[in-house]
């Protein structure tokens, strides 16, 4: 029974980050995005790159290597990430952009790789 509810903890941030998205891209106009040209790009490349770090934590099992710990969690940010183009189709003023899935993607890449960096850090301490 610990093991799932430690299981289940791991996903916390994870959902938190998938529900703060959900929500900021239901909304028709943020006010809070920085000025300068775009902007958004740079946002959602961070944004997914968090995303996928908290992914990689909880996928994290002693069984995958490198290049599987880092696919799946990829895989995973970058499917939410065509979710949420689509679900902003139905959001007034708001629109599908696949350079916005492209840096989604390449910021989950960038999540990923760096966890497994971090991780493999403190297994050699």
């Amino acid at each position: 029974m610990l093991n799932i509810t430690k299981k289940i903890l791991k996903w916390i941030p994870a959902v938190f980050i998938a529900c703060v998205s959900f929500y900021l891209s239901s909304q028709p106009h943020l006010e809070m995005m920085p000025g300068f040209w775009n902007a958004d790009k740079l946002v959602h490349f961070i944004c997914y790159a968090g995303f996928c770090f908290w992914v990689s934590f909880a996928c994290n099992t002693k069984n995958y290597g490198t290049l599987k710990g880092i696919i799946i969690p990829v895989l995973i940010v970058s499917l939410w990430g065509v979710s949420d183009e689509i679900h902003q189709s139905f959001v007034p003023n708001r629109s599908v952009s696949a350079w916005d899935w492209a840096f989604d993607t390449a910021g989950a890449v960038f999540g990923a790789v760096f966890f497994v960096f971090i991780r493999q850090k403190l297994l050699k301490k």
